[in-house]
């Protein structure tokens, strides 16, 4: 049985299938040499044991319908598939032309920059893309300054990062990640993010054995100190850490035997992201020759309704566009990115010119309200990041199916496809089902005891499926592993030719 029901368009109405639990099981639904119940038999594998899983998939056709489903109402977590939510709502509810605009000014004698929540500044994957350093827009900066005639500071360097909350790090990072809050994935978001708000430590022998390996930091700023008691060994790697929050301290000691590299660095999470961004700004232009006599003072610059002030004197402004965040999201789950869209969407969602504070809290409250405009029933369903990182978000595989049929019947559905890793190709999936490269696009997710696949496949005589496959308790497995089951699933989709045997349409 299924339900189809009437979803809001700008331009046209969407029919997109909503599922509601049925009364009788799968197995007795559909016949013996049905799709579903090929599904069916990999999900009732002994091999699954104790690993609880949660699926959704939805034929995509005039009217989607639900070709299969198990469990798609319980709330499951998500793992990092929470930010098929998280990009979808800033793709719908942020204009097409919407730009994060970080603003370097003057005001008097201090130099003022006004961050927008921008968390691709300095992105080390962007700037290789782009044949650039990761602080080629300082060095934008500083041209413009010196076109401008500035040569010297004499007053402070200002910024105001209070476009998104003060609470750089979720709370529920601190006590689920405790031990691992340097890690690259938990790095903090800030209303001005730099270099994914890490510092990466490149490490190489110093020579003959026993001398003092040489040690760089990338960006070498005054806001990380470094102690190095690493040595040169025919053996050996070295212990890098980081302690402190302003300025932060990275300790290398142990030995080392091979050299690494910036591609190959250890990437350590700093503490203030926005105090990172300026003091990186300062070394850059002390090394293009413009001097700050002053010290970095964070203040609140924008006026109390969100607008940067008509008395600064605008020395530059930097725009990023929201396609790369999609894909830097989706595509290599990058958190940090994920993070920002749901503080930015708090903040700017029926107020682009003059944004709210972005945070946890009106992040939510939006997100909240897209699933109610998508007509999805989310009770149950848990919130509490943009990446999925925690452990306390929960989502239905129905909620998932839902999204993923409305977005690809929305206008912007190419932008959207775009941004999934592919099967064999690129992102998150380049090394599983090699095979099915070009039929297959989606978000995985992985956190201890999850792993998660949604997105969409296309099979034979061009049909096409959404999907929603979440494995929570995975190490309960008797023996089959999520990623086999989500892929063996998805192998199904791509190669059967016969008849789907779908449940009809409700009257």
């Amino acid at each position: 049985m299924r339900t189809v029901v009437p979803f809001p368009h700008r331009s046209r109405p969407i029919l997109v299938s909503v599922v509601l639990l049925l009364a009788a099981t799968v197995a007795h639904a559909a016949p013996p040499a049905s799709l579903a119940s090929e599904i069916h038999a990999l999900l009732s594998s002994p091999k699954i044991g104790k690993m609880r899983v949660g699926v959704q998939i939805v034929v995509l056709d005039d009217q989607p319908t639900i070709l299969y489903e198990l469990n798609a109402h319980e709330p499951f977590k998500p793992a990092s598939n929470q930010k098929i939510l998280t990009t979808a709502a800033a793709m719908v509810l942020l204009p097409a032309d919407f730009k994060f605009t970080t603003v370097l000014a003057r005001r008097g004698n201090d130099l003022v920059v006004i961050g927008a929540g921008d968390p691709a500044t300095g992105d080390p994957k962007l700037a290789r893309a782009a044949g650039k350093p990761i602080t080629s827009v300082f060095h934008e900066w500083a041209d413009k300054l010196e076109a401008a005639g500035v040569t010297r500071i004499r007053g402070d360097l200002l910024f105001d990062d209070y476009v998104f909350e003060q609470e750089h790090v979720n709370p529920s990072w601190a006590t689920q990640f405790k031990n691992q809050m340097q890690n690259w994935y938990v790095a903090p978001v800030g209303g001005l993010n730099f270099n994914d708000n890490c510092v990466d430590v490149v490490v190489k022998p110093g020579g003959a054995i026993g001398a003092p390996a040489v040690v760089t930091l990338i960006p070498n700023t005054p806001y990380v100190e470094l102690k190095n008691t690493c040595k040169t060994a025919a053996k050996g790697e070295p212990v890098i850490r980081r302690t402190g929050s302003n300025p932060v301290t990275v300790t290398v000691s142990g030995s080392v035997s091979k050299a690494g590299s910036a591609e190959s660095a250890t990437s350590l999470t700093i503490v203030d992201p926005g105090m990172f961004f300026a003091s990186t700004l300062r070394t850059v232009l002390a090394a293009k020759g413009i001097a700050i006599d002053g010290q970095i003072r964070r203040e609140r610059i924008r006026l109390g309704d969100g607008r940067i002030p008509p008395d600064l004197d605008i020395i530059a402004r930097h725009e990023q566009t929201l396609p790369e965040l999609f894909q830097r999201s989706n595509r290599d789950s990058q958190n940090l990115f994920a993070e920002a869209l749901l503080k930015a969407v708090g903040a700017y969602v029926g107020a682009i010119d003059n944004p709210r504070v972005g945070s946890y809290a009106s992040g939510r409250q939006v997100m909240e309200l897209f699933l109610d405009k998508l007509g999805l029933k989310h009770e149950g369903c848990v919130i509490d990041d943009g990446s999925g990182l925690s452990h306390s978000n929960r989502i239905t595989a129905a909620v998932l199916t839902g999204v993923l049929v409305y977005m690809d019947r929305h206008p912007r559905q190419r932008e959207w496809l775009s941004n999934l890793a592919e099967a064999g190709g690129e992102g998150t999936l380049r090394k599983r089902m090699r095979e099915l490269k070009g039929k297959v696009f989606g978000k995985t997710g992985h956190i201890a005891g999850v792993a998660t696949l949604s997105g969409y496949v296309t099979g034979p005589k061009n049909r096409r499926y959404a999907f929603a496959i979440l494995c929570n308790d995975t190490t309960r497995s008797a023996g089959m592993s999520a990623h086999t089951l989500q892929d063996s699933i998805c192998r199904k989709l791509a190669t059967w030719d016969g008849p789907l045997v779908v449940p009809p349409p409700v009257k």
